[in-house]
């Protein structure tokens, strides 16, 4: 009876095949592994490797393979899935557990830099359902305990697998046919002794009915510790770039212009040349209440507000998974299969006190609690005399505490279906597949704004009292560091509740097999239809829903669903097998069209060859149009305001010309401040929200490579591939974003100009907020590169030895935001203002070395990221000399494992990170300001130790 291995997607090796392929599953670039050795005649069953659903016996698959294994997944000893796939040098870094603001806690997968939108996740091949309304997939609810080894395909797969994967596919396969009861713990913690991470998993496998059935069912829970950025001396104080009394760049303290103390400014005082309690000119930047109630003008950087140590560093997390899988075979040629998961995430944000920011509030200069001082600056451009001026109130509530944003998030999800054999040739599969996610978000912290200006405005006839004495006003004293008493806080403090709910359903039916013997070989095929339906909803908090909230990003609600019904067809010919000068050579092929209720119909499609010319040796190219269809939040998302780092072309630092500073008075930057204007804070208010008329994204991908198994070297293999991916229509928000939006109203200089038009939308001061940044397919993007992996595993001093290595490097990476703007080549540049982004090497190496003997196994493993350059000496808008850190040098990282088996059923384990304890790179602002480093890409947290155990019975 045959084995439903094809849609199981199970490897099972047979003679010396399994030792190649043990060897590249430790995280190398693998490509897989000839199924047949030469010197034996036993061959392996056919299975399905990622990128194709056609089984074959050769896993040297067209697409470039890369595989995490069992074996690097214990070496690394990671619980958490996200951090698995570091061993691979094609993930780029994401908003993961060390990323506070941006970022949600949630783990995403970034291939190639191009977007966690357009990376594909599946689970035994099948789509994971989303956290949130884009529906990238949450790794966090994948059980990392199952996971056999992660299969990653970089570069177009949508003719196999749909939209998404215009970079790639990560196919997660889970254990099954496990027996027995296996029980592991984790604990870890930092140099420092913080940062814990405590892990316990519970697995259980049995057989039943003669053999017939199988059930695993899989119980974990895991819990990350909080350690915020004051833990840290690097991250401890938000740096601010400046320059010395010779010029010379230095980092200064900075931090953010919303102050505890309070800052009032008003265009009128500085056109007005008031002066403050000391003799100085108030400017543009207004004035604060000192601690001895006098009224000082603002000074830069000197009075910013660090805000740097409230943050976290390592957000906590508390999750809880459960799993189960089972198979039933009904009869000899019908299978039965079920995967189901539950998983809780408990995670909690921390953000600095909220930074409440508001332009044109009436300030009452009756108020009791207002200090002489104030009163005598302000009483100056009182024209009317009634006592009650306008201004710009910048107030850090730090009497409010910590913005505290407690997400409880659950998510269930269940695949069940019928798999056969139809004759020898022929394997059919039938399945549905349900997923839901859940999430209620509680926030606090947040300032209500009417009643911050209802609180200032005082009864003429009794100033202790409120002028509206609505929802239980009390007059409020914002004047100074720690004046706002229990009282004011309650009344213009209010928790904010959102629900968040995502629901994905799919249903599809695959043949796949071989349809007759050609020549060289069978020609294989595999054609189905796929039909999925995407809902997702956020109901926002009323407060948050009307905008009348400075803390947490406010927004409308979103709700929307699309479904699309799908057909393809895959094959491969083979053309050449067992001649001179073609041991094999084929063709393979594949078209898939989908039929969107949004986007209407797309197509997408690939064809590649391969060409053995020697048995060692094979060649192979595949190109592959992909399409992304338009996800729930960019269609259907309701305004919303968000928060992007951007330099505003007027700010001093932008080093604006005449005509750009005149340009800037029309667009709405008082002309009394233009010689000095400077934006107040490095993130920009924006209104985002979604666009129903959105189109496809597509993308060209191209790939040609070998892989070399020299017979002459046994265990030795090579592998190299060049990658080139363009996205075109790329989704983004309007003019592919606020930067790139600021950078083309620049050029035009134009007040009609849409790029232009968007930049009015200013306060009194001339500050830019609520910019409109809605959805367009007007981005693209293009990288290529080059991809290179090695394994050798051989025998000496009594062991075994294990190699391995893989490279990529990074040709060219080319973002265009809108056509208008120029194309940023962002290959070995890190974004400090964010048009580039997250740090992006050149050169991604992991390497690592094991040594097994007897009952012990050694590994040390090494990771390299080569240097960066800032983005502005890069584009040439600074030089070198102008930069205290123009370049960030070379990195590497290893990391120490031994694992070793105490007796047959019982193994310890233990591992240190960041063994040499490398400090990350400091460079004044990192990317999206974040801790004055890139806390995504480099090591934030330092050396950490892992010990644990893992019992087998």
């Amino acid at each position: 009876m045959k084995k439903f291995t094809i849609n199981r997607q199970r490897s099972l090796l047979k003679g010396s095949a399994a030792t190649l392929l043990a060897t590249f599953a430790m995280g190398v670039g693998v490509s897989g592994a000839y199924a047949q050795d030469a010197d034996t005649d036993e061959e392996v069953e056919e299975v399905v490797v990622t990128g194709s659903r056609i089984p074959r016996k050769d896993l040297v698959a067209n697409s470039p393979v890369s595989v995490v294994g069992i074996e690097e997944i214990r070496l690394t000893t990671n619980v958490e899935a996200d951090r698995l796939l570091d061993a691979l040098p094609q993930t780029v870094s994401t908003n993961g557990p060390t990323t506070n603001n941006p970022g949600n806690g949630a783990a995403n997968v970034n291939l190639r830099g191009l977007g966690t939108v357009r990376t594909l996740v599946l689970v035994n091949g099948r789509r994971f359902v989303g956290e949130s309304t884009s529906g990238v997939v949450d790794l966090n609810n994948i059980p990392t305990s199952l996971i056999q080894r992660a299969e990653v395909v970089t570069g177009g797969a949508s003719a196999v697998y749909g939209s998404d994967a215009l970079a790639g596919v990560v196919n997660f396969i889970l254990k099954d046919d496990f027996e027995g009861l296996e029980i592991s713990s984790q604990y870890g913690t930092t140099q420092e002794g913080d940062s814990d991470r405590f892990n316990v998993d519970l697995t259980l496998g049995t057989n039943f009915d003669d053999g017939r059935g199988n059930v695993v069912i899989n119980a974990s829970y895991f819990n990350r510790e909080q350690t915020f950025a004051g833990a840290r001396d690097f991250a401890a104080v938000q740096f601010a770039e400046d320059t010395d009394a010779n010029g010379n760049p230095i980092f200064v303290p900075g931090g953010s212009t919303t102050i505890p103390q309070g800052r009032f400014n008003s265009n009128t005082l500085d056109e007005n040349g008031v002066l403050d309690s000391f003799g100085n000119p108030i400017g543009s930047g207004g004035v604060i209440v000192t601690s001895d109630g006098l009224a000082q003008a603002f000074r830069d950087p000197e009075d910013r507000f660090n805000f740097s140590p409230f943050n976290n560093l390592q957000l906590p997390l508390e999750r809880w998974t459960l799993s189960a899988l089972g198979t039933y075979q009904v009869t000899d040629g019908i299978e039965l299969f079920f995967e189901g998961t539950f998983a809780n995430n408990r995670i909690n944000r921390t953000l600095a006190p909220t930074p409440f920011s508001e332009g044109g509030f009436q300030l009452d200069l009756r108020n009791p609690f207002i200090p002489q001082a104030l009163v005598d600056v302000f009483s100056q451009i009182d024209d009317d005399g009634d006592s009650i001026v306008s201004t710009g109130v910048r107030r850090r509530t730090l009497e409010a505490g910590n913005r505290v944003s407690a997400d409880n998030r659950n998510l269930y999800r269940f695949v069940t279906g019928f798999r056969g054999d139809l004759g020898d040739s022929a394997s059919w599969e039938v399945f549905y597949n349900f997923g839901r996610s859940e999430e209620t978000q509680r926030q606090e912290g947040n300032i209500v704004i009417s009643r911050f200006q209802q609180g200032l405005l005082v009864d003429p006839d009794n100033p202790t009292q409120c002028a509206n004495p609505a929802n239980g006003c009390v007059v409020l004293n914002p004047f100074g560091e720690g004046n706002l008493t229990q009282e004011q806080i309650d009344f213009i403090t209010v928790g904010a509740t959102n629900t968040t709910f995502i629901q994905q359903q799919q249903a599809g039916a695959y043949l796949s097999g071989t349809a007759y013997e050609l020549p060289a070989g069978p020609l294989g095929y595999s054609v189905g239809l796929e039909y999925r339906k995407e809902s997702a909803a956020n109901q926002p908090d009323t407060f948050l829903a009307t905008g009348d909230i400075d803390g947490f990003n406010a927004g409308l609600p979103t709700n929307g669903s699309f479904d699309v019904k799908e057909i393809f067809v895959e094959t491969v010919v083979p053309i050449l097998s067992g001649v001179a000068g073609a041991e094999y050579l084929g063709i393979e092929a594949g078209i898939r069209f989908s039929d969107y209720s949004t986007a209407g119909g797309v197509t997408s499609y690939k064809i590649g060859g391969e060409w053995n010319p020697v048995e060692d040796l094979k060649l192979r190219a595949l190109y592959q149009r992909a399409v992304r269809a338009p996800n729930v939040n960019e269609l259907f998302l309701g305004q919303s305001n968000a928060f992007p780092g951007g330099l505003d072309f007027c700010d001093l630092d932008a080093s604006p010309t005449a005509a750009e500073q005149a340009f800037c008075v029309q667009l709405g930057v008082p002309q009394a401040g233009i010689a000095t204007f400077q934006q107040d804070n490095a993130q920009i208010e924006v209104l985002n929200g979604g666009n129903p008329d959105l189109f496809e994204e597509t993308s060209d991908t191209y790939t040609v490579g070998f892989v070399y198994t020299p017979s002459q070297i046994p265990g030795l293999t090579f592998i190299a591939d060049y990658y080139d991916i363009t996205v075109d229509d790329a989704i983004s928000t309007f003019g592919g974003g606020l930067q790139s939006t600021i950078d083309a109203c620049r050029i035009t200089l134009d007040i009609n100009d849409p790029f232009c038009q968007v930049l009015t939308a200013r306060d009194p001061s001339g500050q830019l907020e609520e910019v409109p940044q809605f959805n367009q397919n007007i981005a693209s993007i293009a990288t290529s590169g080059i991809d290179v992996s090695a394994a050798y595993a051989f025998d000496a001093f009594g062991g075994e030895f294990r190699i391995t290595s893989a490279a990529t490097h990074v040709i060219s990476f080319e973002r265009q935001g809108s056509p208008i703007v120029q194309v940023d080549e962002c290959a070995g540049v890190v974004g400090v203002r964010t048009t580039c982004g997250r740090a992006n090497p050149e050169f991604r190496v992991t390497s690592r070395v094991s040594y097994s003997i007897d009952e012990l196994t050694v590994s040390l493993r090494h990771r390299y990221l080569s240097s960066v350059e800032d983005e502005r000496l890069a584009f040439g808008t600074s030089t070198a000399a102008q930069l205290l850190v123009p370049v960030i040098g070379d990195q590497n990282i290893f990391d120490f494992t031994f694992n070793y088996q105490l007796r047959e059923n019982l193994s310890i384990f233990g591992n240190i990170n960041n063994l040499f304890d490398n400090d990350p790179p400091i460079f004044g602002r990192g990317a999206n300001g974040q801790f004055n480093t890139d806390s995504g890409t480099y090591d934030v947290l330092g050396r950490r130790f892992t010990v644990g155990f893992r019992a087998n019975f």
